[in-house]
């Protein structure tokens, strides 16, 4: 269905509907963070088994992220969409109303699916929906700070529930939202060749995928908190599983990820170039909450509430983010933008004042550049896919994300753990973010660099 069809009240509400599946499924990753003191309590866990409530869910949405997005382009991402937030409120009454550390840990496993499904199925519909400008590069502005509001909300709102309702209501409040959402999918039209007839899902290849990205970063975390047996097990299963994937993908008639997209220098690079804004931005949440609460004497939520000028900031430039993007070119603005993130984060490296609050404009200057990122990126990414092939397109992106970024946390934790300071590996991931610019200038699509002449008297 060509974007001329969709404007006005009717652009807004479909955006809209696509940026509150975003704010369901990505809420409570942060906010569960400020609940586990309670968790831990009520169950009476230690804290080995606390993190599970955690990792549990990070890894449900790496590892069936490719599943969920070639299922988009198998039976129609607006169907996996609404299956996603049917999930979500699932798994937030699972474990919202959990009677036994089972059934939080089962809730936890759901939400994760239902987020793995949901974020490429709300990129491929943007894609599918919006495929001229303005609202080509406005409707990922929409995504974007909806999940920007949902890290916010997460950061700031995490303990005030806690503390006021209980620990239970960080899981049930997703549940409305996510009612509401699928109430709202009815404004929300099928795209043209959102289910092609004679097309099947790549079984055998979806289930190795699945079994293999689970086992990579069970993996990776397990090395990182310092168990090397089963994190040394988890990891070569998950090499048995990658083999097994390359063999089986070669037979496959429709492929769970074709090989033509590998062959794509623009789709593969800006995915790279996003991984490693990922694992700067990784670095920003986990390293640099660490680094506060070891230096300054900050406490987890204090820690929390640290990061909220870049939240906030971010939420600003992704709204701005589209008309920048129009009228100054998707590759120059990306390049640029990522490089501002390179230097906030050698800032935050290099910097050890004698108050905190001394490193807010790097923090400021981080979310500056956060936004512009996110939407370019996107934008490029999606732009001319055929809409069969979106969803395995946008998984391949949100990848970069929950598995990059995964993995990115456990290599941290793990220089962290040999004595490595703060500082060093601050610098290290400036250096992967700087990576990612020369990236993102390297494959970016350069006519898509040529600024939109209308911009200029269009509003964002």
């Amino acid at each position: 269905m060509p974007s001329r069809t969709l404007e006005g009240a009717h652009a807004w509400a479909v955006a809209s509907v696509l940026g509150v599946a975003q704010l369901c499924v990505l809420f409570d990753s942060l906010s569960v963070a400020t609940a586990l003191p309670a968790i831990g309590e009520h169950f009476d866990l230690e804290p080995g088994e606390l993190q599970w409530v955690v990792s549990l869910f990070s890894i449900s949405i790496g590892s069936f992220m490719m599943l969920g997005g070639r299922a988009c382009d198998v039976l129609g991402a607006r169907r996996v969409l609404i299956g996603s937030l049917g999930l979500c409120i699932i798994g937030g009454l699972l474990a919202g109303l959990s009677p036994s550390v089972g059934v939080l840990l089962t809730g936890r496993v759901v939400q994760g699916l239902a987020a793995a499904a949901a974020l490429p199925a709300a990129l491929s519909l943007a894609s599918s929906l919006f495929e001229e400008e303005p609202w080509a590069s406005r409707v990922y502005s929409v995504i974007a700070t909806a999940a920007w509001l949902a890290a916010i909300a997460g950061a700031v709102l995490g303990g005030l529930i806690t503390d006021t309702w209980g620990w239970r209501w960080i899981f049930l409040v997703t549940v409305p939202a996510a009612v509401l959402g699928l109430v709202g999918c009815r404004v929300v039209p099928a795209p043209a060749g959102d289910r092609e007839v004679g097309r099947r899902l790549d079984v055998a290849g979806a289930l190795l995928a699945t079994a293999g990205l689970a086992a990579l970063l069970l993996g990776v975390e397990q090395v990182a908190h310092g168990d090397g047996a089963l994190g040394g097990g988890a990891l070569a299963i998950a090499l048995l599983c990658l083999v097994g994937l390359t063999v089986v993908e070669r037979r496959a008639d429709d492929p769970l990820l074709p090989p033509r997209l590998l062959r794509s220098r623009r789709l593969v690079g800006t995915c790279l170039a996003f991984g490693a804004y990922c694992a700067g931005y990784t670095a920003l949440v986990v390293v640099g909450s660490l680094f506060v609460q070891a230096e300054y004497g900050l406490s987890a939520s204090g820690a929390g509430l640290f990061l909220t000028p870049m939240l906030v900031v971010g939420t600003a430039s992704a709204v701005l983010s589209p008309r920048v993007v129009r009228r100054f070119g998707v590759r120059r603005v990306t390049t640029v933008s990522l490089v501002l993130c390179a230097v906030a984060m050698c800032g935050l490296a290099l910097s050890r004042p004698q108050e905190p609050a001394l490193l807010v404009p790097w923090l400021v200057l981080w979310g500056a550049g956060s936004g512009p990122v996110f939407v370019g990126l996107t934008r490029d990414v999606l732009a001319d896919v055929d809409n069969d092939e979106s969803g395995t397109v946008a998984a391949m992106f949100e990848s970069m994300s929950h598995v990059g970024g995964g993995v990115a946390a456990a290599i941290y934790l793990t220089l962290l753990g040999t004595g490595l300071g703060f500082g060093p590996v601050q610098v290290g991931a400036a250096g992967v973010v700087a990576v990612g610019a020369a990236l993102a200038l390297w494959s970016l699509n350069r006519a898509t660099d040529a600024p939109d002449q209308d911009s200029r008297r269009r509003s964002a």
